[in-house]
């Protein structure tokens, strides 16, 4: 039997009450967080998400590697098959992980993972005993060494990440310099919370000059994890998948439709960046007809629910959403994969190579959206049904998995009515 990756939405979601998933964000860095702890990860986060469970495989592989192997002195000897799947948190957090722990290993990656940037991450580990070589599997070998790590902020924060929780596993103290603005800083504090919950003590500064900015982060070398069994238990809701609710809320307001959608289980207190979409919506519903721009530059993941919003704002009325050229190397080149699916669906929407601008009509047609094998393109294409005149059809539809496989079902809840085809 041919599987049912197709989905045709007829009706959308006219009000109620939704729990928030558990933070894919909070959960990979929880996760890692938790092995290092020595804690049991059996059970935790089970069928969260294809990208939690990629990462959840990778750690039980690992500590399967360090029971076995054993240690040679300082060398690890070890051969270890990591499978990230198509997530990029698995992929960058775990590099500088495996090579601090001394374990050889090939990363084998999935869809457009592979390809996605990575040179200055591998760079910063060339530069401190660890080589990764071959594109897929990537194979890293060596053992992770402390000292000073550049990077500039306008690369994924991700790297980052993956070197604050590596670097205090290794002898050496160390320190990673960012240059310039640190882009998705939200991101690194969600990080730096963990950590801080895990006991691990790291110090930031800043470096500030005439011609440059530079963000410090001081990490003592052959510090311990002990993070509290129940965080394992206690992971935070989604702001950044429960953003399409919230979108779809505020369509529902614009069209005055009457039914009102609540996403409940959120920390508005959250280190999550992407809480950011509460403020952003109400902006847009408040400006009326007026021109406004919305910088993505802390919030990427947010684009497609704001992009959909964007549509349902009063006819002719303009939004911009602006340094968002990061979106191009996602699961798809996320920044034309909104651009194509909206317009499709009946938006005057154009993109360059960092923004999209949308010129809304009030509502969209309706029609058949493409995932581009991206969860977020499908969950943008469901909330459009909000403020479309027709059915929508959304092909490979299947891809929501990777960090919602609950959302139809959610989506059903609140009065949605769709059909697997």
């Amino acid at each position: 039997m041919k599987p049912m990756n197709d989905i045709l939405i007829t009706k959308a979601p006219d009000g109620g009450t939704v729990d928030a998933i558990a933070s894919k964000s909070a959960a990979h860095r929880i996760l890692i967080a938790g092995f290092l702890s020595g804690l049991d990860l059996d059970g935790v986060c089970d069928e969260l998400s294809d990208d939690i469970t990629a990462t959840k495989i990778c750690l039980q592989r690992l500590c399967t590697a360090l029971r076995q192997s054993g240690s040679a002195g300082d060398r690890i000897v070890a051969d270890c098959v990591l499978p990230c799947g198509e997530s990029g948190s698995t992929l960058r957090f775990l590099l500088p992980l495996a090579g601090a722990l001394g374990i050889e290993s090939d990363f084998v990656c999935q869809g457009r993972l592979p390809d996605r940037p990575m040179e200055p991450l591998l760079e910063c580990l060339a530069e401190h005993g660890c080589k990764v070589e071959g594109r897929n599997p990537k194979h890293l070998s060596g053992r992770l060494t402390g000292g000073t790590f550049r990077l500039p902020g306008d690369v994924s924060s991700q790297y980052v990440t993956g070197l604050l929780m590596a670097l205090p596993l290794v002898k050496e103290d160390s320190e990673i310099v960012v240059e310039g603005r640190l882009q998705s800083r939200p991101y690194v504090d969600l990080t730096l919370q963990v950590l801080r919950e895990a006991g691990i003590r790291i110090d930031e500064r800043e470096s500030l000059t005439e011609t440059k900015t530079e963000t410090i982060f001081s990490v003592s070398g052959g510090q311990a994890y002990h993070l509290p069994a129940a965080a394992l238990e206690q992971i935070e809701g989604d702001w950044s998948n429960a953003a399409f609710w919230i979108v779809m809320d505020a369509m529902l307001r614009l069209r005055e439709a009457g039914g009102h959608i609540v996403c409940q289980g959120l920390d508005p207190a959250s280190a999550q960046g992407d809480k950011a979409v509460v403020t952003i919506a109400e902006q847009m519903l408040a400006a009326g007809t007026a021109e406004i721009d919305i910088d993505a530059a802390d919030v990427p993941d947010l684009v497609p629910a704001l992009a959909v919003l964007s549509c349902g704002r009063p006819a002719g009325s303009i939004t911009n959403i602006i340094n968002a050229g990061r979106l191009r190397f996602k699961e798809s080149d996320r920044l034309h994969a909104a651009a194509e699916v909206l317009s499709g669906l009946g938006a005057d929407i154009t993109e360059t190579e960092t923004s999209l601008t949308t010129r809304s009509k009030g509502r969209l047609t309706g029609g058949t959206a493409d995932s581009f094998g991206d969860h977020r393109i499908v969950m943008m294409a469901a909330a459009a049904a909000c403020i479309a005149a027709e059915p929508i059809t959304i092909k490979g539809a299947t891809a929501v998995n990777k960090s919602y496989p609950r959302f139809f079902e959610d989506y059903q809840k609140l009065g949605g009515k769709l059909q697997w085809l």
